[in-house]
């Protein structure tokens, strides 16, 4: 058998194993760990699904084999199996989670500041938009796992300058250099993350990182807590595909009134559910067809549960590559064009919330990317901007006029 060592915000939490035999990965959970979960997907008391422990590690890797095989090729991981990598780069992985070979521990792991310098920095950018499989060099010592297909890596900010992450230094950023197909997509997900901030939703700092004339999309992460100028310290999170104990070839699978029926189960004050719903409304109200499973989270906390922060917003109607089908529908409307507040108030009459909360949570999410229409996309190239202010006032007028 193979284990992996589970440490969570630093404390000793248990095991993942994998038994060759039956082929099924399992977490045991040390009699002394806290409370606090690991996932919703493995809870302390009760049964986990059988599938539900591999499901959450696969999770935490990148979608792409092509990318798995080079993760292995560089890091010198035994394979692309889940255990293998994990054992390489799972010292600085999403949440508060480290991953460590069995029989390490996370206070014997050497707290080493490795300089990420400029020219590092971009040639790591210019790296992925030539080949977005490519998430490591070998002359980095990066060790970090990053999920998703989208290519990126990540960045510890250290006293104002940047290192590569490992189990002791965690990473502070994530870096998306955009496909070059994807014209003005930095700039769309920065304006994307600050109007929804405008408006009333949590999410993180984001910006256009230039370096030495390499640019890319670069946002602060929200299970990482930096206190003046320290290492910062994990926090932990998951999202919602390793809530459910779903992987990632599922994502786009998971219904709305999924995800609201798990977190009113968590969250006795209901205050999750409601919040996923503006999350929802307003990546639809932007035309983000993309918004996935994995694209929303939890925080897992000794007092309970809240909704992370927005993260992955992105107009996608701006290119012509992405699906133009939601991700996750509105009661049966497929496309952000054909939704109504009608589709809104079923969605909530059918998941247990007020419909007249809903119907007026998701009017000033409308309204209010309406009314920011003009000058929230103004850093896109003229036909882009004009693109989203006609798609948004339509959307809106379906809506709020409905």
């Amino acid at each position: 058998m193979t284990t992996l060592s589970a440490w969570l915000e630093g404390a000793y939490v248990g095991e993942f194993v994998d038994d060759p035999a039956s082929r099924v990965v399992s977490f045991e959970y040390d009699s002394a760990a806290p409370p606090t979960p690991i996932s919703l997907s493995l809870p302390r008391v009760g049964g986990a699904a059988t599938s539900a422990a591999g499901r959450f590690l696969g999770n935490l890797l990148p979608d792409r084999e092509a990318a798995r095989e080079w993760m292995r090729s560089v890091t010198d991981a035994r394979s692309t199996d889940t255990f293998d990598l994990l054992a390489a780069v799972g010292g600085d992985v999403a949440g508060g989670l480290v991953l460590l070979p069995s029989g390490q521990s996370a206070s014997d792991v050497e707290g080493r500041l490795d300089p990420a310098d400029d020219d590092a920095i971009a040639f790591r950018i210019r790296s992925l938009h030539r080949d977005p499989d490519h998430w490591y060099e070998r002359s980095e010592p990066a060790r970090f796992s990053l999920a998703g297909s989208q290519p990126k890596f990540a960045l510890a900010g250290v006293a104002g300058d940047w290192y590569w992450s490992n189990a002791a230094v965690p990473s502070t950023h994530i870096v998306k250099p955009a496909a070059p197909v994807n014209r003005g997509a930095e700039v769309a997900e920065v304006a994307a993350m600050r109007l929804a901030a405008a408006i009333g939703i949590a999410a993180p700092r984001a910006d256009v990182l230039d370096v030495l004339g390499q640019q890319a999309y670069i946002v602060e992460r929200f299970d990482r807590v930096v206190e003046a100028d320290a290492i910062a310290r994990r926090i932990h999170v998951e999202d919602l595909a390793q809530a459910l104990g779903r992987d990632s070839d599922t994502k786009y699978g998971v219904t709305a009134k999924q995800v609201i029926e798990l977190l009113l189960r968590h969250d006795a004050g209901l205050a999750s559910g409601y919040e996923s719903v503006r999350q929802l409304a307003f990546n639809t109200a932007i035309g983000n067809s993309d918004a996935h499973a994995k694209n929303y989270s939890v925080l897992l906390r000794p007092d309970g549960l809240t909704l992370a922060p927005l993260y992955d917003s992105l107009p996608t109607r701006l290119w012509p590559g992405y699906d133009e089908k939601l991700a996750m529908r509105v009661s049966g409307a497929a496309y952000p064009q054909a939704v109504t507040l009608d589709h809104w108030v079923k969605l909530a009459k059918k998941s247990g919330l007020d419909r007249d909360r809903v119907a007026d949570d998701v009017k000033k999410i409308y309204s209010g990317v309406a009314e920011r229409a003009d000058s929230a996309w103004e850093g896109l190239a003229a036909d882009q901007a004009e693109l989203m202010r006609r798609l948004i006032r339509q959307q809106t007028e379906k809506v709020v006029g409905s």
